[in-house]
């Protein structure tokens, strides 16, 4: 009776592998996400602002390469404004 919970407890833990989420994962390391994250344009951790606004920007668009790269199109929808710089 306890295996199971035993079992789904460690499945709680376990990574998303899913290419989004290695995507994700990876978009952090793209040189614009890294920029933004270096004070280059502006503050980001405050929301409303244009280094938030550019941070989510360039998230999004590293994001969509990797998925590019893995043969996976961009989801349907109206694209995203790019911040002005």
């Amino acid at each position: 009776m306890l295996l199971p919970l035993a079992l789904g407890a460690c499945s709680l833990g376990a990574t998303d592998n899913s290419p989004q989420a290695q995507c994700e994962r990876q978009a952090n390391s793209d040189p614009t996400v890294q920029a933004v994250y270096a004070g280059n344009y502006g503050d980001y951790t405050q929301p409303g602002t244009i280094g938030r606004s550019t941070l989510l920007w360039a998230k999004r668009q590293a994001i969509q390469k990797c998925l590019q790269q893995k043969g996976i199109g961009p989801p349907g929808g109206v694209e995203p404004i790019r911040p002005s710089m």
